[in-house]
């Protein structure tokens, strides 16, 4: 149950070179960490294959203005801007706490190697930290990690103006089907 859990978004009327717009916008409405704020911001060319064109180490929390800025300068087709942030989360680890976890959030350019074409991605760590823990009777740390991420979801859903998006991880097509069987 280590496999990671994406949330993929395709924008109405997504333009290339509106990317960087994009990444302020979602960077924006993102509940970075407050016990360990901080990231990087990447943009690889291609695909994930390649060495990144930049690489930005932040200590504070991301200025999306300032992310935004950067990423124009590298603005092309075949480019993703990503940004290695952390939210904090609900974590077992014999009894529950709340951690800072990482996250990816990924702008994609139309060139940009993505098995699924999507405008957006955010890869949102493990999926055990979204389902119930098996020695824990307490279901509160998941319903409010689970309110976490479906915050951000209608969050980045608005300001993006998506035309779709799909809770999805690599073993399942759509995670959000899961989850809900589980919690009826």
């Amino acid at each position: 149950m280590h496999d990671p859990l994406f949330l993929s978004f395709w924008l109405k009327h997504y333009s290339a070179i509106a990317m960087p717009l994009y990444l302020k916008k979602a960077a924006a409405v993102f509940p970075q960490s407050k016990l360990l704020p901080g990231g990087v911001l990447r943009i690889y060319p291609l695909s994930f294959q390649e060495a990144p064109l930049h690489e930005e180490y932040f200590d504070g929390a991301l200025d999306p203005q300032a992310a935004a800025e950067r990423a124009q300068l590298h603005l092309n087709d075949d480019v993703c801007f990503q940004v290695q942030l952390r939210w904090d989360l609900y974590q077992w680890t014999g009894d529950w706490e709340l951690k800072p976890s990482t996250v990816y959030l990924e702008i994609f350019g139309p060139e940009f190697d993505t098995p699924r074409g999507e405008h957006v991605r955010i890869d949102l760590g493990p999926q055990r930290l979204y389902l119930p823990e098996e020695k824990s009777d307490n279901l509160r740390p998941v319903q409010a990690n689970i309110r976490s991420l479906l915050h951000l979801a209608q969050d980045l859903e608005n300001e993006l103006v998506a035309e779709r998006r799909l809770l999805w991880s690599e073993d399942e097509e759509n995670f959000a089907e899961r989850l809900k069987a589980l919690l009826d």
